[in-house]
């Protein structure tokens, strides 16, 4: 079995109680796993992004990276010699964050950036719109942006695995081990963030984009570690990645050392802001 059935009595008071928890909390307690283990996202994705920006003649594009976690996104826009403001809640998250001479790291809400009226080109949030998406947030965008600025949600779908008995497992650990511990914003990332409010008039996301990697089996299982549900069960008191572990390593090509391609279809929203 891939979970304990003492799981299982609590799932409503408790999923409830913890889906609320602070999103800095459960991020910032595995800051240094989440630099690690956490993908980043298709080159092509930022040249398109930074193809839309249009900055002052002269100048360099600014862009606020609102959510930026550990800086994976923030680091690719630097590479492109984008000036980027990169914000988070989480103090941890920032503190793993990589060092870049375009990228002003600061801590702070998302719908309370301060940064200055019309002082950017664009905004860019990777993963993160789910846990702050709405009108304050929206407010807080069109406050800070140029006219003509740039916004772009950017995310992920679930893992896919090459090997069917390795899928069947994940997404069996997905929608049973973890149902009681997915917060409820969860919902908007499996749905491509459709629904949310979005500050502008949109354009049509790129397609056929994909994230891929070759990982060990430490490795897929270092980056589940970093998921919110595991978190949350975590911290009411269940250890969920033993079991998962014994289930992908009875069914991994090889030895669990060997690397496998994993995939993450790529998706988002993206537009003009007004």
């Amino acid at each position: 079995m891939l979970f304990s059935e003492a799981c299982k009595p609590n799932k409503q008071p408790i999923a409830q109680e913890l889906a609320s928890a602070d999103a800095a909390g459960l991020f910032g307690a595995v800051a240094a796993d989440y630099a690690r283990h956490r993908p980043t996202y298709p080159p092509a994705f930022f040249a398109a992004f930074q193809a839309r920006l249009q900055p002052a003649a002269g100048a360099t594009a600014v862009v606020w990276d609102c959510g930026c976690g550990s800086g994976q996104a923030s680091l690719a826009l630097a590479n492109r010699g984008v000036q980027v403001i990169a914000t988070d809640a989480s103090a941890a998250q920032l503190a793993a964050a990589a060092a870049h001479p375009l990228i002003d790291y600061r801590q702070t809400p998302a719908q309370s950036s301060g940064l200055a009226e019309h002082s950017v080109d664009g905004v860019l949030v990777a993963a993160a719109v789910h846990w702050f998406a709405g009108e304050a947030f929206n407010t807080e965008v069109r406050r800070v942006c140029r006219p003509g600025a740039a916004m772009a949600w950017i995310g992920y779908l679930p893992l896919q695995l090459p090997q069917a008995a390795l899928q069947q497992r994940l997404d069996h650990f997905v929608a049973v081990t973890l149902d009681p511990w997915w917060p409820p914003e969860r919902r908007w990332v499996d749905r491509a963030y459709a629904g949310l409010p979005f500050p502008g008039v949109e354009w049509p996301f790129p397609q056929q984009l994909w994230i891929e990697r070759r990982w060990t089996l430490q490795q897929l299982l270092g980056y589940v570690g970093t998921w919110s549900a595991v978190q949350a069960a975590r911290l009411a008191g269940h250890t969920l990645l033993p079991d998962l572990a014994a289930a992908l390593d009875a069914h991994w090509p090889g030895s669990a050392t060997t690397p496998l391609l994993v995939r993450w279809p790529f998706m988002g929203r993206w537009g003009t802001v007004t």
